[in-house]
């Protein structure tokens, strides 16, 4: 995770710009650890979103996606209209 993709994930859950200053300056210090970073945002009233969310990132797996058939290369034309 680089500093941009924490800077994203805060904002993106209503971390207030102020906040999001503090803990991307609390991780150039400390390094980008996600329980650390957890535990403060938990100290500043937050919850504990950074685990929260690259929890929710594995679950792709539960993604029900149908089949998607691509179209031939070679064109199918039809005589019925003649």
């Amino acid at each position: 995770m680089t500093f941009k993709d924490l800077e994203f994930m805060l904002e993106l859950n209503g971390v207030m710009r102020k906040d999001v200053d503090y803990i991307l300056d609390f991780s150039r210090k400390n390094g980008i650890d996600v329980e650390q970073i957890d535990d403060e945002l938990n100290k500043m009233g937050y919850e504990r979103i950074i685990e929260n969310e690259l929890e929710s990132s594995w679950d792709d797996e539960d993604d029900e996606y149908e089949h998607v058939e691509k179209f031939s290369h070679r064109n199918k034309y039809s005589d019925d209209y003649e």
